[in-house]
């Protein structure tokens, strides 16, 4: 069994310091693999009343290119979508 850690896609922000020394610190800890979410596109509170968590101002990161840059940043962890939005894309 592996054992993963999901990456706060609306929590952390932009700086890539950040999103560098969150995963460094992950992998640190023993962990295997950093799950993103997928949502390329938000909703907003014209669609059919959304009072999500989120909405299309919410910053998410783009996961391949996440997945890229942490690649470069790290050197046992894994990565994984939790879902891609074909569509979207």
């Amino acid at each position: 069994m592996q054992i993963g850690i999901v990456f706060p896609q609306i929590e952390i922000g932009p700086d890539p310091v950040v999103v560098r020394d969150y995963a460094q610190a992950a992998e640190a800890m023993g962990y295997e693999y950093l799950l993103a979410f997928d949502h390329v596109l938000g909703a907003n509170s014209r669609t059919r009343n959304w009072t999500g968590p989120y909405d299309h101002d919410s910053l998410f990161h783009e996961p391949f290119v996440l997945f890229g840059f942490l690649a470069g940043q790290t050197t046992t962890l894994g990565f994984t979508t939790g879902i891609v939005i074909l569509p979207q894309r």
